[in-house]
């Protein structure tokens, strides 16, 4: 299975049509008030001075104008309140999706990859995807929907104004922005992977900033994480500057359209038609100037999004049935294995031909020296892998047939890193279930032989838990004294307890 993002921003494509509509009022009615009142504006002096200011209407322009005014408000607050709440319903949509797809591919591939590169693709590159709509779509249909606006104006006003205006506006809105941001993509993918590169070194370095203090490997360790740092920050520095100088030759642009309507426009038209035209391109601005930042920040989300479809469109080590293929069997705790042979690429059989049976209440200790498998053979137990050859059995029935939340009913597995976040015992037992009660939490700490250790600390389930379970045994971590039916323990026990 393969998660495809583009349908997860088009599920929402009519709220995120309505804040589209919106910014095109919202620009337009901008644009609208600028033009005609300077075309009021010249008609009542133009009035005052031919002696007929008496009879010159004033109300009708006046209540268009504070038409313009107030469309122009109400749609810039509704485009923010629809845009941002799409796009905080793509974000919620994109995460979801993003973590439900890691959860089948944890332990393994996930784990292949590393920790800052994996880090900057399910933070930051989801939140450069989230926030494309509003740095990217509504701006470009914004400019494009006010180039158009002011091009027709020109034309309606005829005397060659829309020959004068339309070639520097329509370059200002779309080739200009483009060929500034032609090399954007390519920069945008190499500034996420060096961004990437330097996110995992930092992570490297925070995890092995004692080792590297104590060896006085630290100061060079730093001065190659600067050098990553700044390869980042230039490479930023370069596309901010693409984008200001993409603005300037915009505003360049703009002010040509004007200058030449103004100079070379024709002088029979009513001046203040003439006062619009030339408004209008000047007030072009406000839409077209994020045009280029608009370009780049969709190519650096095509990017973000690349990348995470690669991460995404990784095959998981094992695939599960929707539902059991055969009617499940009783719950005993018989395991079976036959001829299971497993290996890693490049390192030969770890487990070769291994038939045993483990009979139901019975408890299994696995030993031996480092590298031998004994790892390997727990994470086959709980079919995080599954292997090359023969076949595993839980009570008579394969472990390819069962769905993966009954499998997982029915065998537990406690690695020795479990992870703890830096909050209370109370938040950090209630991720499991939030509307456990006191009792309930008691119940789960007695469980796994945590019960007496509870009962020491002054301050309860407000006990603070630092950071990875800092503070905490290696043991109290884990509660490896697992009162289950069947457990799985790297390196300690294997149970089959009812």
């Amino acid at each position: 299975m393969t998660l495809r993002l583009a349908p997860l921003i088009h599920r929402h494509a009519r709220m995120l049509a309505l804040a589209a509509l919106l910014t095109a009022l919202g620009l337009g009615a901008s644009w609208a008030l600028i033009a005609y009142s300077g075309a009021f504006i010249t008609s009542t002096a133009i009035a005052g001075i031919a002696g007929t200011a008496a009879t010159f209407e004033i109300f009708r322009p006046g209540a268009i104008i504070r038409a313009f005014a107030l469309v122009r408000i109400v749609a810039r607050y509704g485009e923010r309140l629809v845009a941002h709440d799409a796009v905080l319903r793509i974000a919620a949509d994109v995460r979801v999706a993003v973590y439900r797809r890691l959860t089948a591919l944890a332990p393994e591939p996930l784990a292949r990859w590393r920790d800052g590169d994996l880090l900057q693709r399910i933070v930051r590159d989801v939140d450069t995807l989230n926030e494309s709509p509003l740095r990217a779509g509504l701006p470009l249909v914004g400019s494009a929907v006010v180039a158009t606006g002011a091009i027709t104006v020109a034309a309606i006003a005829g005397g060659g104004y829309a020959t004068l205006v339309a070639p520097p506006l329509i370059a200002a809105a779309v080739l200009a922005p483009m060929l500034t941001a032609r090399r954007a993509a390519a920069d945008s993918t190499a500034l996420l992977a060096a961004a990437a590169q330097r996110r995992d070194g930092l992570v490297d370095a925070l995890r092995g900033l004692t080792t590297l203090s104590l060896t006085g490997a630290w100061p060079r360790w730093r001065e190659d994480w600067q050098r990553q740092d700044r390869a980042v920050v230039d490479a930023e520095f370069r596309q901010r500057l693409r984008e200001s100088f993409g603005q300037a030759i915009v505003v360049a642009l703009v002010g040509m359209s004007a200058w030449a309507a103004l100079t070379f426009g024709g002088a029979d038209i009513p001046p203040m038609w003439r006062v619009a035209v030339v408004l209008g391109a000047l007030a072009t601005l406000e839409a077209l100037a994020p045009a280029t930042g608009a370009w780049i920040a969709w190519h650096r989300a095509k990017a973000a999004g690349n990348r995470l479809q690669t991460l995404l469109d990784t095959p998981p080590a094992v695939t599960f049935p929707a539902t059991a293929t055969k009617p499940l069997p009783e719950p005993r705790g018989e395991i079976r294995l036959k001829g299971v042979t497993f290996s890693y690429p490049g390192r030969g059989v770890v487990i070769d031909n291994l038939t045993v049976t483990i009979a139901p209440g019975s408890r299994v200790t696995i030993t031996g020296r480092s590298g031998i498998g004994k790892s390997t053979l727990a994470s086959l137990l709980v079919r995080e892998r599954d292997p090359d050859e023969g076949t595993i059995e839980l009570d008579g029935m394969d472990l390819r047939d069962y769905p993966e939340a009954e499998l997982r009913k029915r065998i537990a597995y406690l690695p020795q890193r479990p992870h703890l976040f830096a909050a209370t015992l109370r938040e950090n037992l209630k991720l499991g279930d939030p509307e456990a009660d006191d009792e309930r939490l008691r119940a789960v700490l007695a469980a796994v032989a945590l019960d007496e250790w509870f009962e020491r600390l002054p301050e309860g389930f407000e006990t603070v838990i630092g950071e990875y379970g800092l503070g905490l045994s290696g043991g109290r971590r884990g509660g490896w004294r697992w009162r289950g039916r069947y457990c799985v323990h790297r390196q300690f026990a294997f149970s089959t307890n009812r």
